[in-house]
């Protein structure tokens, strides 16, 4: 019989930090279950087991993963929420701006005043972002990597990860067809995506903005920190990030989400969970590897979304659908789930690129967090194939 032990156990017998062991769980080497409490993670003894075995074999049988670990102090995940720089980002949401959370995130103090001081953009970046952002519309995310890729060519001097960021976020609205100047960031983009309703907007940007900010060692932000490793620019790192992220496997998850909910409007939603699940499809926006319970960040992204004007009736399909999941499967809603419910309500399309903006301020960072690290640290060491 199946033997279960709680976090501190399980980091123990693997010789690891709890930081360490739920990064194991997010990428697949070892399983969790939830116990009685709904919120309690539990691990398999066997699985601990077979984990600590793989470490001890590795010399003699390669792993065909790649596992990199880093220090970092910027963000910690685990059963209790997110926290940035110590901060839980569910109260940074409700009570911040994204500006503040950004200046937290870069120098690891919380900006006092709800509106930190950045720059206007200058009257030639305007005109540099315009004229390479122009000829692709609305642009979404390839809007931003021209942006960040235009930047780079125009500072050879180069500028440091924070001046990088802010200069690149203050000037993401003129990229994708909004106004150059007239409030924070989250202002800005309402103006560009919902000018009928700009003012109601604010706040659910602002929240996804936040919480969506940084997420420890996601794929794209992996992509940032190699850039960073060999010394390359900022706004270059940023757009390696960039492109990972445009990658189906890592940053299609709200527009799936969106999609689901746009088909439970039109067919309803326990007709459409039941089709998927018949189908054997897994649900967009529901699990999650990390958090044994709800994703600490959904909460308060819901709580925005509610608040949007809803003149279409989408809001209560949200709840429908979260309420027809419940009853098939234990896997909780996510913050795919939460974006795609901003986006469904709001009416905005699946390309718009709330995510990408938002992960910007995590990407700078990490990338700042990387330098202090000796340069060139990621190696690879290739094996013949089939080997």
């Amino acid at each position: 019989m199946t033997r279960y032990v709680g976090a501190a156990e399980a980091a123990r017998q693997l010789g690891v930090r709890r930081e360490t062991l739920y990064a194991y769980v997010s990428r697949g080497l070892i399983g969790r279950r939830v116990a009685v409490d709904g919120r309690t993670s539990l691990y398999a003894t066997d699985d601990l087991d077979a984990l600590a075995g793989r470490g001890r074999r590795r010399a003699a049988a390669p792993r065909p993963s790649l596992d990199v670990q880093i220090a970092t102090a910027i963000t910690t995940l685990d059963d209790d929420g997110v926290r940035y720089r110590g901060h839980d980002v569910a109260r940074l949401a409700r009570m911040c701006t994204y500006e503040q959370v950004a200046e937290l995130l870069w120098t690891g103090d919380l900006p006092t005043r709800r509106r930190a001081v950045w720059p206007e953009p200058a009257s030639g970046d305007v005109k540099l972002v315009g004229r390479v952002a122009r000829p692709l519309g609305d642009g979404g995310v390839p809007a931003l990597l021209a942006a960040a890729n235009a930047l780079d060519a125009a500072t050879p001097d180069g500028d440091d990860a924070a001046a990088a960021a802010r200069r690149l976020l203050t000037l993401v609205p003129i990229a994708l067809g909004g106004p150059a100047r007239g409030g924070s960031l989250a202002e800005r983009l309402a103006a560009r995506w919902s000018p009928h309703s700009a003012d109601a907007l604010v706040p659910a940007l602002q929240r996804g903005l936040i919480l969506l900010a940084d997420h420890e060692l996601a794929t794209s932000t992996l992509a940032v920190r190699l850039a960073g490793s060999v010394r390359s620019s900022p706004y270059a790192a940023f757009a390696a990030g960039l492109a990972v992220l445009r990658g189906p496997l890592h940053g299609s998850a709200t527009g799936a989400a969106l999609d689901l909910l746009h088909e439970c409007r039109r067919d309803g939603s326990a007709a459409v969970v039941t089709r998927r699940l018949d189908r054997g499809e897994r649900l967009p926006g529901f699990g999650h590897k990390i958090y044994a319970g709800d994703d600490p960040r959904l909460a308060p992204m819901l709580e925005a979304v509610d608040a949007l004007p809803d003149p279409s009736g989408r809001a209560p399909i949200v709840g429908e659908v979260i309420s027809a999941v419940s009853g098939r499967l234990l896997r909780r809603p996510n913050v795919d789930l939460g974006l795609g419910a901003l986006l469904f309500v709001a009416g905005l399309p699946a390309e718009t690129p709330l995510f990408a903006i938002a992960r910007i301020a995590g990407f700078a960072a990490h990338f700042a967090e990387e330098l202090a690290e000796r340069p060139v640290r990621y190696r690879g060491i290739a094996r013949a194939a089939g080997g």
